[in-house]
């Protein structure tokens, strides 16, 4: 066989392994894993002390791959907060339900939950405030 045949051949090869690297790349979630919250935001406004609320923080995975939450931080043992541990993947839905307690707590309170998750960014954050009045 001639040398341009065989040449041929190993770029017709190399094309084809290339492609293949691709494709399991790909199905592997190459891509970014992101996030789009309804509202990162929540005001419980005024409260009385002692009183304990909760609210839902919703969010959608935008991104390609399944939306993981390796953690979340309250910052103080006032406030809890539960999430599904399971993936959440590209296009559904998913929720992290906090609970705050203001026992012990007045005036204005500025609170920042941080979920850390596999994002570019490493983390993300949703915040609430109140007013506790004794």
């Amino acid at each position: 066989m001639g040398k341009n045949y065989c040449l041929c051949i190993g770029v017709l090869l190399c094309m084809l392994l290339a492609g293949a690297c691709r494709e399991k790349k790909s199905s592997q979630g190459g891509g970014d894993t992101q996030v789009e919250w309804v509202q990162k935001t929540w005001d419980f406004g005024e409260l009385t002390a002692g009183e304990e609320v909760c609210h839902t923080f919703r969010f959608k995975n935008t991104g390609d791959r399944a939306f993981i939450i390796k953690k979340v931080e309250t910052g103080c043992s006032c406030t809890t907060a539960n999430y599904d541990r399971a993936p959440v993947p590209p296009g559904k839905e998913g929720k992290i339900e906090i609970t705050f307690n203001s026992s012990g707590r007045y005036g204005k309170q500025y609170k920042e939950i941080r979920i850390f998750a596999n994002l570019p960014e490493n983390y993300t954050a949703v915040r609430f405030t109140a007013n506790v009045r004794e």
